[in-house]
């Protein structure tokens, strides 16, 4: 699977595209019932499964009536990372949805189920790898548990079926996807340069991530799981363009808050430059935009937080006393 010297000449004569096998294991084990069909065929039927997960994650997360909803389910689907991930089969909206109903289940107090849908971030964690952090500063321990004894079972199993050859096959797979020629990729590194400033921008989004996910731990998870994933992106060292889907989701959890106007502009703001999101000359822009709406996350749930204290003390048996200062 990871030896590029056989699986890189066999997907050219399948599909014509030369581009190394790099997904983790786990979704080489979930994709092993399609693998006895017909490659048109198991195609077809995969990327329908992704465009159901897509639905499915429409269907839990977007708010509103449903004219409100169908115009996000379409102004969805128009976004350049999600199309793209749909017709080339990527999985990062399994993950996405995956994440979904974890908040789902979290919302229904069902932690451990919501560990067992998080552990999908396995498949391809670039998007999302810092959610279940950001829920654990968020007071979330028993999921975070569940979702960390799981993962790590899923790793001891991939290092059993890989072994130390595999292994080294599927670092050598991931070096040559980095280095193919015309292939752009969407990391800090990768836009600015890898670097002291590149490493202390992931640094920094992944500690904001984890201030926003402790901020809002008296809410509920939309904010820690949008802090999660939009960190994730900023703090990845290997991002495609299909895993900035990832805002997608990050952007109906904040509007299940009742945002401020500021924020749903520069919602709107962020919407058009999702168009050319793989365009050379907006990586740069684009990348200013992440490192907004994460701080924009910061300041909406330090708002939210005040909000909720001056609430609480308003109810207290106390509220005749002026708060402190």
């Amino acid at each position: 699977m990871y030896n590029t010297t056989v699986s890189m000449p066999a997907l050219y004569a399948a599909t014509g595209n030369w581009f190394p096998f790099q997904h983790s294991p786990v979704l080489a084990w979930l994709l092993v019932p399609l693998s006895l069909l017909p490659y048109a065929l198991a195609l077809t039927i995969w990327d329908g499964f992704l465009f159901g997960c897509y639905l499915f994650c429409w269907r839990i997360l977007a708010p509103g009536a449903i004219g409100r909803r169908l115009l996000l389910l379409v102004a969805g689907l128009a976004l350049y990372p999600v199309v793209l991930g749909l017709a080339l089969g990527q999985p990062t909206v399994l993950v996405l949805a995956g994440v979904s109903a974890s908040y789902w289940l979290l919302r229904r107090n069902r932690p451990l189920l919501a560990a067992l849908a998080l552990a999908l971030i396995a498949v391809k964690p670039q998007s999302s790898f810092l959610v279940p952090f950001a829920l654990l500063f968020a007071g979330r321990i028993r999921l975070f548990a569940g979702w960390a004894a799981i993962s790590i079972g899923l790793a001891g199993l991939a290092v059993l079926a890989l072994g130390q050859q595999g292994l080294q096959d599927w670092a050598h797979a991931i070096s040559i996807a980095q280095h193919l020629p015309g292939i752009r990729f969407n990391s800090v590194g990768s836009v600015i340069g890898s670097g002291l400033l590149a490493t202390a921008v992931s640094i920094a989004a992944a500690g904001i991530a984890m201030v926003i996910g402790r901020v809002a731990a008296r809410e509920g998870p939309e904010l820690p799981i949008a802090a999660g994933l939009s960190g994730s992106l900023l703090a990845s060292p290997y991002l495609s363009v299909t895993d900035l889907a990832a805002l997608l989701i990050a952007a109906w959890l904040v509007l299940r808050l009742d945002p401020p106007g500021w924020l749903k502009a520069l919602m709107v703001v962020g919407y058009v430059p999702f168009f050319f999101a793989n365009a050379l000359f907006m990586h740069g822009p684009f990348l200013v935009l992440e490192c907004a709406w994460l701080l924009a996350l910061l300041v909406f749930a330090i708002k939210r937080r005040r909000g909720s204290d001056l609430e609480g003390w308003l109810r207290s048996p106390d509220s005749n006393r002026e708060p402190s200062r």
